[in-house]
């Protein structure tokens, strides 16, 4: 399955945003440490890649120092934060121990300790930023120039070119906003309002996202393909391949904190129940019986897995509705969980009316497919698959009379091998 695109979420990828009052400080202080149960999977994948992949021939116990640089990029993928001197420290510290580490002991204690350097690193950086927002306005008639993509280049070699780097890129942050038809107060308070949302999503990463983003490094030391999931992952990725999932079909995002209704599914409960609408916003969750959790700022894959359960529970939503012209508007729904079918990624056909050679127009059946899915695990009963779905399309246009028909999968980025 081509799944690393799927699961090469960047950590920023739940933006939640809030002013700070006051001075700015640090706002995390994690502790992570590997798990036995994380320990014996560390040690399973390891020994399963080497004594079983494809590539493992390729693959020595030196190679793995790759590791170091290749997780550093995967949390600063723009080479903003880590310095060079991280990086020699880093080599220094982990490559001849590394190999050992995970194939023997299962201990990713070094991924920790990376992403507490990087944690460090980004709540400085940001806290400078802050002080250079609140200074005097910035000169930006120079002719300096800034790389927006700077996945390939070096770290900073010290503090001194980091902060010139910087500089340029506030500049370029801010021009981008005024380009936006905004004032020099506003380009400002959006930029600043950008790494805030940064030092909130810094306090949200749990020791599973990071265990899971170094494994699938190593994993790709064997293959670009090859990776690691989660158990939430798995899950999510299970749905994915399935096209159904068991909830209220509703897609969700989040908002200054709030979390907003995006989309109702067609079909899903909440579309039949008509009681939650695009832009309302949930502001708690409880089950039968339970009492109601705030989810106000809490990270969207915690809120998923409270609204979702086991087909047939209830799930009760408060909410603020929004087309209320009073804000103050509270509201309490009551939605019982189903499967939920996510047919916009199922295949569809339609039949169009093509000019051929001699200027007579013939009909042509067109399949778009936009991925490959079938059952997420052996012994599945769903019979849910891309090859019986297109196999009953083929017959339907087979039976309209079509004179040729075009398979389409330009915006198939893979999915379920077999």
């Amino acid at each position: 399955m081509t799944s690393r695109s799927f699961l090469r979420r960047s950590l920023f990828a739940i933006l939640l945003s809030g002013l700070f009052a006051g001075p700015v400080v640090a706002v995390t202080d994690h502790t992570f440490t590997t798990s036995p149960t994380l320990a014996t999977e560390v040690r399973t994948m390891v020994q399963l890649l080497s004594q079983a992949h494809y590539n493992r021939d390729a693959i020595r116990s030196s190679t793995y120092a790759e590791v170091i640089p290749d997780y550093m990029a995967a949390l600063d993928g723009q080479h903003m934060f880590f310095l060079d001197s991280d990086l020699e420290s880093f080599k220094k510290n982990y490559t001849t121990s590394l190999y050992w580490n995970v194939s023997r002991l299962g201990n990713i204690d070094s991924a920790y300790e990376i992403y507490i350097r990087y944690e460090q690193s980004a709540e400085n950086r940001v806290n400078w930023i802050f002080e250079q927002l609140d200074t005097a306005d910035s000169d930006l008639t120079t002719n300096d120039l800034y790389q927006v993509d700077r996945s390939k280049a070096p770290w900073p070699n010290d503090t001194t070119v980091a902060d010139e780097l910087w500089r340029n890129r506030l500049k370029f942050e801010i021009i981008a906003e005024l380009l936006n038809k905004k004032s020099p107060e506003e380009a400002r308070l959006a930029v600043r309002k950008r790494y805030e949302r940064l030092l909130k999503n810094l306090s949200d990463i749990e020791s599973s996202d990071l265990a899971e983003l170094f494994l699938s490094t190593i994993a790709r030391l064997y293959d670009p393909h090859s990776t690691y999931f989660s158990a939430e992952t798995f899950e999510d990725f299970g749905i994915q391949m399935k096209l159904e999932l068991v909830g209220i079909g509703a897609l969700l995002g989040l908002e200054d904190d709030y979390c907003v209704v995006k989309e109702i599914i067609p079909g899903g409960p909440a579309n039949l129940g008509k009681q939650l609408k695009p832009n309302d916003r949930i502001l708690s969750v409880s089950q039968d019986g339970g009492e109601p959790i705030e989810i106000i700022g809490m990270k969207l894959r915690k809120i998923v897995d409270l609204i979702r359960g086991e087909k047939g529970t209830n799930v009760h939503l408060l909410i603020q509705p929004g087309d209320a012209p009073d804000p103050s508007t509270r509201r309490e729904i009551i939605i019982a969980r189903d499967v939920v079918k996510l047919n916009s990624a199922r295949a569809h056909a339609a039949i169009f009316q093509v000019p051929n050679s001699d200027g007579v127009n013939v009909p042509i059946g067109v399949i778009s497919l936009p991925s490959f899915y079938g059952p997420a695990e052996e012994g599945d009963t769903d019979k849910s698959s891309a090859s019986i779905d297109v196999g009953l399309l083929i017959d339907q246009l087979k039976a309209a009379g079509i004179d040729g028909m075009v398979l389409d999968l330009r915006r198939n980025g893979g999915g379920f091998l077999s």
